[in-house]
């Protein structure tokens, strides 16, 4: 009982919304390692689609590298998300992931409802609205992020749960080749204040406006600083 009362109160909080994206808008980033010209990457709304009986925007992200990079080490990444077009949470996930020699398929379903996911054929317990990492950039659109300073979330990737306190840093000036944005810093710190695999950190900016668009991505990976930054944006 307590589960559903949650799940009417985030639902009812989200429904009527105005979402700030629609199917076809598109986001290009130039992407740099180490301080190298590396690699694009890109944000997209396909479609709508009905997936379990839940109408959901099919959004996807890829990432490939180019040029000296491609043939050093390349990577041909994309990730398929179908988000409940209420409340932007999960639905189901595809990841293809060809890094190097590594090459993974995964896919997860998720009934927010009955609390539970579906990894492959294996079957994890999920606490009400749990995000795959990825569908965290377009959650956060469909908040005012000026407004914040600490948020929790849990996240489903792979067979793993982690526990998530998203930090905000308001009032950051930066500069990437679509143009100058005031934007909120969106950084992830593990509840338990562990580090994450391979001592690898994340923040997020997006704008200030009301399309919130994440206009800069830094990871902070094992070997070197992977930066994205917005290229275009497109409808």
């Amino acid at each position: 009982m307590m589960r559903m009362i949650s799940f009417l109160l985030f639902y009812s909080f989200l429904f009527g919304t105005n979402i700030p994206f629609k199917v076809g808008e598109t986001l290009s980033y130039q992407a740099s390692f180490s301080g190298l010209d590396a690699a694009t990457g890109k944000l997209k709304v396909i479609e709508k689609e009905i997936v379990n009986d839940i109408s959901t925007f099919h959004v996807r992200f890829t990432a490939r590298t180019h040029g000296f990079a491609d043939y050093l080490f390349p990577i041909h990444d994309v990730i398929d998300l179908w988000l409940n077009d209420k409340t932007l949470l999960p639905v189901k996930v595809i990841k293809n992931i060809s890094e190097g020699n590594y090459k993974k398929t995964r896919e997860t379903l998720l009934n927010q409802k009955a609390g539970y996911a579906i990894v492959n054929k294996d079957t994890i317990l999920i606490e009400m609205g749990t995000h795959s990492p990825y569908s965290l950039f377009y959650y956060f659109r469909n908040e005012d992020l000026r407004i914040q300073d600490i948020k929790s979330f849990s996240t489903i990737d792979g067979k793993q749960i982690t526990s998530l306190e998203m930090q905000f840093n308001h009032g950051i000036q930066i500069k990437v080749p679509a143009g100058e944005f005031l934007c909120t810093e969106v950084t992830p710190v593990r509840f338990d204040q562990k580090k994450f695999k391979n001592d690898a950190k994340m923040a997020i900016w997006f704008t200030n406006d009301d399309a919130r668009i994440p206009a800069q991505i830094w990871l902070k990976l094992k070997f070197g600083a992977l930066i994205l930054k917005l290229k275009t944006v497109s409808n």
